[in-house]
């Protein structure tokens, strides 16, 4: 299942909305930067997203279907490490060009992640794989959306 991930401040605490292969409306990402929610159309909660703060590393705990993951991303060298913690996934390519494929513990493709213009507008495109697996796809490609809009600040020249 294609899915298009796209920033918006046009709401008060809206910060994503994620849109289906047909541009319409599947999901908003709801919260501040500490404490995010994935709600459905009809506004019910499906995922929370908390960050835990850690001095050197971004830490994510993931909770959806009474099940919770861990998501940290180790960007102190020139290629971060990713690790998930709770389900046995991990990340391959670069979460810093936002270029990445989430793998299963059975070498199994999960989900693909792109920057791509799309009928959608500008923003990400998330291939979703395993179906079952969809709203924790989301959630790790926002924490990683999230990184690049909120905390890493750019030098521009004047």
């Amino acid at each position: 299942m294609r899915l298009y991930i796209k920033q918006d401040k046009s709401i008060e605490n809206q910060l994503f909305i994620v849109y289906d292969e047909l541009c319409h409306e599947k999901y908003y990402v709801k919260g501040n930067k500490d404490k995010l929610y994935i709600v459905d159309l009809s506004g019910d909660n499906l995922l929370k997203i908390r960050r835990i703060f850690l001095p050197t590393l971004k830490a994510f705990s993931i909770t959806a279907q009474k099940q919770n993951i861990k998501f940290i991303i180790n960007n102190s060298n020139k290629f971060p490490n990713c690790y998930f913690y709770g389900i046995g996934w991990r990340v391959r390519g670069n979460v810093f060009i936002k270029s990445f494929d989430i793998i299963d513990a059975d070498n199994s493709l999960v989900a693909t992640h792109i920057k791509r213009f799309s009928p959608c507008g500008d923003g990400y495109e998330l291939n979703v794989i395993n179906e079952s697996k969809e709203l924790f796809s989301i959630a790790t490609a926002i924490c990683v959306n999230l990184e690049a809009k909120v905390d890493n600040p750019r030098m521009q020249t004047v």
